[in-house]
């Protein structure tokens, strides 16, 4: 009899164990019931597990007690913002692709971009902190957010990410730009947009083909060449020295 108990108390253990963790399952949306091992949205388990590609279709709370983890083959993709309530945070070994980021606790291990913001902020509680941990661990607030959704200006249904960027038909050069124009080579009709590091546009214009843009006259530092060509966008971050 007591050896029976054990075994139901062990099985009813474990199923609440594996009740409290949800892994992702597929790359998909955040909102789609079947990206998830439960079949159901995340609602404050005890631990979120991301192993692939996920989208984010509106902004996203993690509240306490849950703890977000994306692993190295997975991704947290959207134009929108993630917030982690006080006794709740996030370890990423994977990939942040975000609008805007607020958190209380968070540590991070590889990429963390965003287009606007990473604010942190503290707890009445005391406790909590965020950390980016070397030599990976690298944090970016840029206007560009290269990611597979609707609303930003990653080619819709395309997986390939920044290698497929590299790969383009888009050449600059020099770049870095310490003295000269800087050249601009493609294939057709383009548009381009050239932001500082705050989101301002400094110059906008049309070109066919290729063009030689003078930034002599702009302050040092990064900026950002937006490209457009037969609707498909391209990004370039530029860095000009002395």
């Amino acid at each position: 009899m007591f050896i029976r108990i054990l075994i139901i108390i062990n099985v009813f253990i474990s199923a609440y164990t594996k009740a409290l963790t949800v892994s992702s399952i597929a790359s998909g949306d955040w909102e789609n019931p079947s990206t998830w091992s439960t079949q159901q949205v995340p609602a404050s388990p005890d631990s979120i597990i991301i192993s692939h590609y996920v989208t984010l279709n509106q902004n996203l709370t993690i509240s306490s007690p849950t703890v977000l983890f994306i692993n190295a083959s997975g991704t947290v993709c959207g134009n929108y913002l993630m917030e982690t309530l006080c006794g709740a945070s996030f370890v990423n070994y994977g990939y942040m692709y975000l609008n805007q980021i607020k958190t209380r606790s968070g540590a991070n291990y590889n990429k963390i971009q965003c287009k606007s913001s990473i604010t942190l902020l503290g707890c009445s509680s005391g406790g909590g902190s965020f950390n980016s941990y070397p030599p990976n661990g690298h944090v970016e607030v840029w206007p560009p957010v290269f990611c597979k959704t609707h609303d930003t200006n990653w080619e819709s249904g395309t997986l390939a990410g920044f290698r497929e960027l590299e790969n383009s038909t888009l050449t600059v050069f020099p770049n870095p730009l310490k003295e000269g124009l800087l050249t601009l080579i493609t294939k057709g009709n383009s548009h381009f947009t050239l932001t500082d590091a705050a989101g301002n546009i400094m110059i906008k214009d049309f070109f066919k083909d290729t063009t030689l843009l003078d930034i002599s006259a702009l302050p040092n530092g990064p900026y950002f060449l937006e490209l457009e060509t037969e609707g498909k966008k391209q990004t370039r971050k530029i860095i000009k020295l002395h």
